[in-house]
């Protein structure tokens, strides 16, 4: 369900003959206009979480445009960002939406310092030390002012905070209006962002945006994988090490018991800076959780599952693979690029800017048809649609899987699919599925093995079996056999024996090769077993 807001706009150049009528029109889905409506009723103020690709950049230009309406003063507009590449975004959204003029957006960041333009967008390493005083004076010179927090979670912190200075100097006393944006709960000092800022007004979460139909369909794949031995073994002397420091700890420290990670890892750096006779185990326990997470992130089977994966999936899909470190980044790039030469690209903080850019745009343009990055690219950047998402290596903090999920899921018509790697043998398990448990009976899941190079699933290879025997029966030819293997396993990468009979058979007609017919015909195979009627195959 939509709603389509007339947004009433004050053209400029081109648009100047249309004065005394001019508007564009916004969609808004159902979530926004009630969002709206709650932010406008809780005084203009307030903080919405909602998952990356429903919209959160569409809300607040119409939130700007409903408030130049409305406000009985000229309206300025402050937005900060964490990075300067949103920054570029939220200028070209405001000249493509609000039609307006290059000459009315501003950019501080930098070495660019624009002022006193009626849309200003902030990157907040340069924000810390002026924002407020730029607040401060517009209201004094008569000015309404709407401050958009974009990734308002980034602005707890003692130093992004200073951003917030000018509530201190007016406090409730002088009206002005806010919004913050965000795709996670966990908020850093929330009070300190919420004082400014308004209380959290409206959650929009990624199980919600899925039964709206928001963001993509997807199939969601568990590979578990296992370590060498060589690192088995140097996983459980890390572990035994750790065990022996949080007995001591949780000894003199019984509050520690039952936290949760992010908690949990909190409490335990508070006490490694204190004067505690303990503060060195803690610090110990901090450094062997560090070895250990990085021994995961780095284990031998993450890349060749990747390329495996890879692989499996249909020659022209555009695939995003997110890695935790950088030198398995790099380590993956060299890989694929050795197989598929010229259609990878990889983009991580240690690049240059213009590496950067460069990358993203060969991606965007279609030079490279898969893309390797690290947590550079988890918040705000818009990439264009893609097929499939790789997650090598995991976070164990939930707000990066679900902005990673954001990257991925972006609205499109196609179904997409997003594997995560996890080393079975680690703590990573449950670490992955806290979080995307809500997602059970919203998504179809598929938990796989990946052991010397295949991918395992005990119901499916029933299921195979079964196809194989079938067609051994009514034509028994080694090479067709192995073909359909091969089909077969193809299969359950995509997870495409998940489809209808309908569907399947559209593909079948669709087909522009032997060999993709040939596919689809397998994959019917796999749908009639599932179903207990291959005998009706002519």
């Amino acid at each position: 369900m939509c709603f389509v807001v007339c947004i009433e706009l004050k053209m400029r150049g081109l648009f100047s003959a249309l004065r005394s009528g001019g508007s564009i029109e916004l969609i808004l889905h159902e979530w926004q206009a009630e969002c709206l409506d709650i932010w406008e009723r809780s005084g203009y103020r307030g903080i919405v979480n909602a998952v990356t690709g429903s919209g959160k950049t569409v809300l607040a230009l119409t939130a700007i445009s409903r408030l130049e309406m409305k406000a009985d003063k000229p309206l300025h507009v402050k937005i900060v960002a964490p990075q300067t590449f949103l920054a570029d975004q939220w200028k070209d959204e405001i000249k493509r939406h609000l039609l307006a003029a290059s000459s009315d957006i501003g950019i501080y960041s930098g070495t660019r310092k624009d002022v006193g333009c009626k849309y200003m967008i902030y990157v907040v390493n340069s924000a810390r030390y002026r924002l407020a005083r730029h607040i401060l004076s517009d209201i004094a010179n008569g000015f309404a002012v709407l401050l958009i927090a974009d990734e308002c979670h980034h602005y707890g912190s003692a130093e992004n905070n200073r951003i917030f200075d000018f509530y201190r100097v007016i406090g409730k006393t002088t009206p002005y209006y806010a919004l913050g944006l965000s795709a996670t709960p966990e908020i850093v000092n929330f009070e300190a962002i919420s004082a400014p800022i308004g209380p959290e007004i409206y959650s929009y979460d990624l199980a919600r945006a899925l039964r709206d139909r928001i963001i993509s369909r997807f199939i969601l794949f568990s590979v578990r994988l296992g370590f060498s031995s060589y690192e088995k073994e140097e996983y459980t002397q890390l572990s035994d090490d750790l065990a022996r420091c949080l007995v001591k700890l949780k000894s003199a420290y019984p509050e520690l018991r039952g936290l949760a990670s992010s908690a949990f890892f909190a409490h335990l750096q508070m006490i490694a800076k204190s004067d505690d006779e303990v503060a060195g185990c803690a610090r110990s326990a901090l450094i062997l959780m560090l070895k250990r997470r990085t021994l995961c992130h780095m284990a031998a089977e993450r890349p060749h599952c990747a390329v495996s994966i890879v692989k499996m999936l249909p020659v022209h899909s555009r695939i995003i693979l997110f890695c935790e470190r950088i030198e398995a980044a790099e380590l993956l790039h060299n890989t694929l690029s050795g197989v598929y030469r010229g259609q990878t690209g990889i983009y991580h903080s240690k690049m240059t800017d213009f590496e950067r850019q460069d990358m993203l745009e060969g991606f965007s343009h279609g030079t490279f048809r898969m893309l390797i990055c690290c947590k550079a690219l988890d918040e705000g950047l818009n990439i264009p649609s893609i097929d499939a998402g790789i997650i090598v290596s995991t976070s164990s903090s939930a707000r990066q899987r679900v902005q990673r999920l954001g990257r991925i899921l972006r609205r499109s018509k196609e179904v997409k699919s997003i594997y995560y790697l996890y080393i079975g043998e680690s703590n990573e398990d449950s670490e992955l599925v806290f979080g995307l448990r809500t997602l059970a009976n919203a998504v179809p899941m598929i938990t796989l093995r990946y052991r010397g190079g295949a991918f395992v699933h005990s119901e499916y290879e029933g299921l195979r079996e079964s196809v194989l025997e079938f067609v051994s029966s009514r034509k028994n030819e080694p090479g067709l056999l192995e073909a359909i293997g091969r089909n077969l396993n193809r299969a359950l990468i995509r997870g495409d024996f998940l489809l209808s009979e309908q569907v399947c058979g559209e593909n079948i007609y669709a087909s522009r090769s032997v060999a993709e017919r040939n596919y689809w015909v397998s994959v019917l195979y796999l749908i009639l077993a599932r179903k207990e009627r291959l005998p009706d195959v002519p």
